[in-house]
Order: C-alpha cells, then structure tokens, then sequence
C-alpha cells in the first residue's frame, strides 16, 4: 500500500510543476458485479516438498462501487485536446485499484466551460481479496517459477481487468486555479480471475509475487454455494461493464502561486 501511494503521488507532484498540468482529484461510482458466493479453495504448492493450503471464503452480491482518483491531465493539449493519467481506487470486500490513461477533444463553449469526448484506457485493474496465508513448513513454496522464503506467503482471490470507457466530459473553470468536472461514460472491459501469492523471494527482503490459475491441477476451487455451479471460474469472474459518472476538481499548482 506505502509503494502504490508513493507510485500516485511523486508522479502527480512532479507534474504538476509544469504550468499546464492541472493535478485532478475524482470521485465517482462505477460498476463492480460481484455474485454472491461461498468457496472452498484447496491449494499444494510446487515445491520437492509440498505444503498444503486450505479455505473458506465468501463474496457478497455487489452491483457498483464508489471510487476515490488522482491524477494530473493537461487540458490544452494543442490547444483542442485533453490528456491525462489517473488511478482510481476502491474498497468494498477488498481493496481494487486501476490505472488509466486518458484522451478527449474539447469544445470551448466560452473562456470557462469546455465539454467533449473522452476515452479511458484501463491499462491494468485489479481487485484483491485477501484469504489467507500458506505456511512454509518445508524450505520454500514454489507457485510455478516462483520461490518463496517467507515463514508465511500471503494468498488472494484476484481479478485483473483491462478496458475502455467512452465518455462525455464537461468541465467548468471559475479561476485560473481552480477547475470542476464530471463524466458519464460507460465502461467496456476483460477481465480474469486467479490466485495471487506474495512474499519474500530468493532474494532477502525483496518481495516478489506469483499467479495460479483456477484450472490448475494442483488447485480445487469449488463454488459450495449456490449449489450446482457448471462453470465455477465464470460464476466467479467480476463484472466491470456498464454506466460510470464522477464529479471532480482539478487545480493547477502554478496558478496557485501566482
């Protein structure tokens, strides 16, 4: 969590040094459909000398979410178009992060109100559930390639997506400083699902993480509830599709000083 702020922050800082970055602060509710489900995981690591995990865990019935961001973006862009980066965060049965990349074409309606396209990139999502821990009774615990040294390596319920989200964007500018906006848009998006392992690697207090698909053959997923589940991996799958819309402010730090 320390590494992800830093990862959001120093860059939002650094670039809103320049005099067009506009450093932007969202809020916002968008989709996450999540069925509502009671799992038992079963898990034997890789390793010459395997160790064994096992679990229970739920997922509660979930349609959307609201969401915090921060980002930068630069809203003259040859003079007509919008860029930015932002990442947007969540936390509802477990903490999800995005990252997205943004492009739009403005229309100046008059010196304080621009409105337009945009389209979000989803370069990287994921949603992680954690689930407990696997102890390393043996050496280490290998997840395909990947060693772990840990005394414990921490396991998840992971889903990881990438997508677009068309929107129209509006944004008002009452001071030089000072901006508000907001979007609607609707989000198109692929996902998967798996388990995720982290801890410590071969490496000494370097962590490292790894990846197990729910089809592999040294993992048991099954769905205990509802009963009678033809496609476990699908029924489990998070849904991100559908109507998004946030309000915003940005303000621009250079102004500020002015």
């Amino acid at each position: 969590m320390k590494n992800l702020l830093l990862f959001i922050f120093i860059p939002s800082y650094i670039f809103s040094q320049d005099p067009n970055i506009i450093t932007t602060f969202e809020f916002g509710t968008k989709p996450l459909k999540i069925n509502e489900l009671d799992v038992t995981l079963e898990y034997i690591d890789e390793s010459p000398s395997p160790d064994y995990f096992a679990t229970n865990f739920s997922l509660e019935q979930s349609e959307s979410v609201n969401y915090f961001s921060i980002g930068f973006m630069q809203d003259n862009f040859k003079e007509k178009f919008l860029m930015g980066l932002k990442a947007d965060m969540f936390f509802k049965q477990m903490f999800g992060f995005n990252l997205d990349f943004s492009v739009g074409y403005l229309i100046n309606a008059n010196e304080k109100f621009k409105f337009g396209p945009k389209v979000d990139v989803t370069l990287f999502g994921i949603a992680n559930k954690n689930i407990g821990k696997l102890e390393n009774n043996t050496g280490y615990i290998q997840v395909n390639d990947t060693e772990f040294y840990d005394d414990e390596v921490k396991v998840s319920f992971q889903n990881i997506w990438f997508g677009l989200k068309p929107s129209l964007f509006a944004m008002f500018k009452p001071t030089s400083a000072l901006h508000i906006f907001a979007n609607v848009g609707y989000s198109l998006n692929a996902s998967l699902v798996n388990i995720g392992f982290s801890g410590e690697g071969a490496v000494e207090n370097e962590n490292t993480s790894a990846s197990e698909n729910l089809d592999a053959e040294n993992l048991t997923f099954i769905i205990t509830h509802p009963s009678g589940v033809e496609d476990p991996k699908k029924e489990a799958k998070f849904g991100f599709n559908g109507l998004n819309f946030s309000l915003g402010v940005g303000i621009n730090f250079n102004q500020l000083k002015k």
